[in-house]
Order: structure tokens, then C-alpha cells, then sequence
């Protein structure tokens, strides 16, 4: 089969999503399959619209060559990939991996709002965010298959958008194998990421402040901007994983730390609870107390060895070739 992979990272970039493509072209390849790979490159510098224009020449011979195209997200290369495959008459498979509305828009204003409640009672837009919500209804409308991470996405966006489940499915990211972790020297939760209100890092940091009035064992690492090794290397000594965050689709750094049998305190806003049902704490988001309680409750040495071997019991890697068998059926 010819299939032309289309994405907004390349694997130069840095993080997890950007390495989705190159690894999914290696999976296809080894089962015998010719891959093109095109992502976004002095494109990302032009204005929306323009650079989406660029995109669609830019994939086009590629369309033409191709049996079937799989775009990794929905507005930055998947609107010019529908446009392009429609035109070939082409099947198109669009990864939704997160929800750019709710990102543009959260990330505008700061709003502290659920993914589920953005969807359900949609607040007021600008028309950049109308811009958005108008592509991505043509975009559900004209792609044969969208391929969500969780069935819990996949719920929202049917009801939002009003998508027929036969043209849906689960395709679940890529698991890490299992690895050794190291047994904790200090009481330390580790946060890795992006600094944005999202994240609910002021809350985080206000309780871990809190419990240190009476626990001085107790230590916040926030890991920002640092390579991949470092950050494994650091969540492989660490106590346990925790992200509040106000929503996260598909949290991996959540999975990195299960790879090395490390419990989680995470937002209840969330797909994990679909690979991971035990293992950790899901707490709301927006109720400090409920965070407060989850840290204590992980501090108890009972409680946190009954979490630590749910999460050894629980965990199943999940292969790269698993994942491209699954896009080729879709």
C-alpha cells in the first residue's frame, strides 16, 4: 500500500507528538508498505490561512500518489489533507488527538473549563475560534475515518459535532515497555510539562506548599524544557506522578510513569482511566481539597503500596506495529 502521512511536527521537533509520524513510517514500512511523510516546515511561520493554502500544494503530487492518507491533527494539516484527498477522491483517516478549539480558546482567555463542559455549553468565541469551529465541522463532515485516542473523546466529539459512530473508532497511542524504576529516596511528585493556566501548576504548587507546613518530606519537582533522557530519568527515582491538569485528552507522561510501576494523582478530566483504571487517584480538577486529600492519601504507606501494584498489574505496553495495523484497518 501507498499511504502519505501528513503532520504539523516533524521528528526534528521536540516532545511526543512530534514523533508520532516518523515512528508510525517506520511501523508501515516494516510491514512492506511505501511512506511519505510530509510535515509542516517554513509553513508554521505564515498566518492561518496562507499557511494552510502552502500545505495543500505542498501535499498534493503526494495525494495523487497515494492509496490512502492518515493527517495527524485536525486544523493545521488536516483540513488541507480532506481538501486535497476529496479532490483525488482519496480515503483519509484524520487522527483527533486533542481538541484545538478548546486549546485556542482556554489558551486565549484562561479559562479554568473543562473539555466536557466546553463541549456541552460552548462559551462565546472570537472569530478566529468561529474559524476554527467552522473547519472542524467540514472536516468531520468530509473525512472518511477519525481515529480518536479514547472512546471518552470520541463520545464528546459525537454528540458535539454530531458524527455518526460508523465512521469513528479508538485507536489507542503507542505504550511504552515496561522499565525498572528505582525505589523513592524522598516523598517527591513529579509534574512534567508546558507552564499554562491549564496545567493547574498554581493550585498544585498551593497544596504541596500546604503539606510541607506539616511534612517535610514532601517535595514538588516540576520538570520544564528539559530533554526526554532527563526527564525519564528523573520520573524513574521519583515518589509519584501528579497532573491536576484541568483536562488532558491523553496524558503520556502518565503512561511514562507507569512504565516504571510509579503511582499517579491525575485530573478525573481524563481518557487514562481507560488503559489505567487503578493505579492512582483521579481528583477534580477545579476542588483544591480533592487534590490535597489524593497527596495525603498517596503519602500513606499502605495506600501507596496497594497503588504501586495495581499500576505493575494493570500496565500493557502497546507496540508501534499494533498501532499502524489498526490505521490500515480503519
Amino acid at each position: 500500500m501507498k499511504i502519505l502521512i501528513t503532520a504539523g511536527l516533524s521528528g526534528k521537533d521536540v516532545g511526543g507528538p512530534a514523533q508520532y509520524g516518523p515512528r508510525l513510517k517506520d511501523a508501515f514500512i516494516e510491514g512492506g508498505h511505501e511512506v511519505r511523510l510530509i510535515a509542516y516546515g517554513f509553513e508554521k511561520k505564515l498566518p492561518i490561512g496562507l499557511r494552510h493554502i502552502c500545505f495543500f500544494f505542498k501535499i498534493l503530487p503526494s495525494v495523487f500518489w497515494a492509496d490512502k492518507i492518515i493527517a495527524l491533527d485536525t486544523f493545521s494539516v488536516g483540513v488541507p489533507a480532506v481538501l486535497s484527498a476529496r479532490l483525488f477522491k482519496k480515503k483519509i483517516v484524520i487522527r483527533i488527538g486533542g481538541d484545538f478549539l478548546w486549546e485556542a480558546y482556554t489558551g486565549r482567555t484562561s479559562a479554568m473549563i473543562p473539555l466536557t463542559k466546553f463541549n456541552t455549553s460552548m462559551p462565546k468565541i472570537n472569530l478566529k475560534e468561529k474559524i476554527i469551529l467552522s473547519f472542524t465541522k467540514y472536516l468531520t463532515k468530509n473525512a472518511d475515518v477519525l481515529a480518536f485516542n479514547s472512546a471518552w473523546q470520541k463520545g464528546i466529539w459525537e454528540k458535539s459535532y454530531n458524527i455518526p459512530n460508523t465512521k469513528t473508532r479508538v485507536i489507542r497511542n503507542y505504550i511504552p515497555a515496561r522499565e525498572k524504576g528505582e525505589m523513592p529516596v524522598l516523598k517527591n511528585f513529579v509534574w512534567a510539562g508546558r507552564e499554562m493556566p491549564l496545567k493547574n501548576l498554581d493550585m498544585l504548587r498551593k497544596v504541596i506548599d500546604k503539606i510541607k507546613q506539616t511534612r517535610s518530606d514532601v517535595r514538588l519537582d516540576l520538570i520544564m524544557n528539559e530533554p526526554r533522557q532527563s526527564v525519564l530519568d528523573k520520573v524513574k527515582k521519583c515518589y509519584a506522578i501528579v497532573l491536576p491538569s484541568v483536562s488532558d485528552v491523553s496524558p503520556n507522561f502518565i503512561l511514562e510513569g507507569a512504565s516504571y510501576g510509579k503511582p499517579f494523582v491525575v485530573t478525573k478530566e481524563t481518557s487514562i482511566s481507560e488503559i489505567l483504571p487503578r493505579g492512582g487517584i483521579f481528583i477534580d480538577p477545579l476542588d483544591e481539597h480533592d487534590l490535597e486529600k489524593a497527596i495525603l492519601k498517596m503519602l500513606e504507606p499502605e495506600a501507596y503500596n496497594m497503588y504501586h501494584e495495581e499500576v505493575e498489574s494493570e500496565y500493557s505496553p502497546r507496540s508501534w506495529k499494533e498501532v499502524s495495523i489498526e490505521f490500515l484497518n480503519a
